[in-house]
């Protein structure tokens, strides 16, 4: 999620109105009769108060209305009653209250991720809207992988070379449109044979075994494609991983080894949790060389089999703005990231990938 330490929200209290009718008793003057009953009408939906979404989704992320209450500058008892306002207006329990802990119903849940969804998208509109005027600005839109593999660790870089522009990262798996929303650059990972309209293609993807210094100083460097099968095997759950070949049975059958029964010891649900967990050791791993480069560079993590990287058919884009896409700071990220992908993929195809640990 984007976070802008410029972007500050007021909390307004909200008057409750009623459209009850009005009991009154005058003097001398009859009841009007009851109006005859008619088709029924359908009932009228309650807006729920933005604050009470807030409260919601501050306590639902820290799990815990003094820590929700710290963040939004409130009291606890501001919290707990926003929440239970929230239920009540819902009629469902959002959370489990237990001694000294919260737990999300699957009520909860559920509101938990539409909530965070709507308020980032309406942070970011308004934040887009009071910046809108401001030419030093680029906004960058990528998926989650991306930019916390490779573009996030490389923003330092591009910031000491241009410190009077200023970025901010969507992550995000969905595609923006790019004119509707206000991004300036957007980032894609896609099929070569049918890339984006107007996009230009940064490098191609290729998949390869990968795995940590501290699983290699406890079982040892395989010698073969084949001892992979006696490791730990992680994969990630998601339809990408199948389209992009990055699934162990795939490279075990693009290897040459046969008849390998895989069953993964864990499955994530997003790339940077995968490669994380075979940083720390927890088993290897079938990775995409450009979320590997810097990482084997660092030695945090190893390519057992250099030569067994295999292409997939797929490949990373970058598109811009039509108008936008011209000014300055547009350009000059857009000319960072097509050279720092260039570099890197050439250091790569010179940088020995086997490696002892450290």
């Amino acid at each position: 999620m984007h976070f802008n330490p410029h972007f500050h929200w007021t909390q307004t209290k909200s008057t409750q109105l009623t459209n009850a009718p009005c009991a009154c008793i005058i003097r001398g003057v009859k009841k009007l009769p009851t109006p005859p009953a008619g088709p029924p009408t359908a009932t009228r939906r309650r807006p729920i108060a933005l604050e009470q979404l807030r409260g919601f989704a501050a306590a639902a992320r820290h799990l815990s209305f003094t820590d929700a209450a710290a963040e939004l500058h409130l009291t606890q008892s501001s919290i707990s009653r926003q929440v239970a306002a929230l239920e009540e207006q819902l009629g469902l329990a959002l959370f489990e209250r237990r001694t000294r802990a919260l737990r999300l119903t699957v009520a909860g849940e559920r509101l938990q991720r539409a909530v965070r969804a709507a308020l980032e998208t309406l942070d970011d509109c308004v934040d887009d809207l009071r910046s809108d005027d401001r030419d030093d600005r680029v906004t960058v839109a990528t998926f989650a992988s991306f930019a916390s593999l490779w573009l996030g660790p490389r923003l330092a870089a591009f910031q000491a070379q241009h410190p009077e522009v200023s970025v901010r990262i969507d992550a995000s798996d969905r595609k923006v449109d790019l004119e509707a929303e206000g991004v300036d650059l957007a980032i894609r990972w896609g099929s070569l044979a049918s890339p984006p309209p107007g996009a230009l293609r940064l490098v191609e993807d290729e998949v390869t075994a990968a795995l940590g210094p501290r699983l290699i100083a406890d079982r040892g460097m395989p010698a073969t494609p084949r001892d992979l099968l006696a490791l730990p095997l992680l994969e990630v759950d998601a339809p990408a991983a199948v389209v992009a070949d990055a699934t162990w049975s795939g490279w075990f059958e693009r290897a040459g080894v046969t008849g390998a029964r895989v069953r993964p010891r864990a499955v994530f649900s997003y790339v940077d949790q995968l490669v994380q967990a075979a940083i720390r050791g927890q088993g290897a791993i079938i990775g995409r060389l450009p979320y590997l480069w810097d990482l084997t560079a660092a030695g945090d993590l190893v390519v057992p089999f250099p030569q067994l990287r295999f292409k997939n058919g797929y490949g990373f884009f970058l598109l811009q703005h039509p108008q936008r896409g011209r000014r300055p700071a547009v350009r000059a990220l857009a000319d960072f990231v097509v050279a720092e992908l260039a570099r890197a993929a050439a250091a790569s195809t010179r940088r020995p990938g086997r490696k002892r640990g450290r």
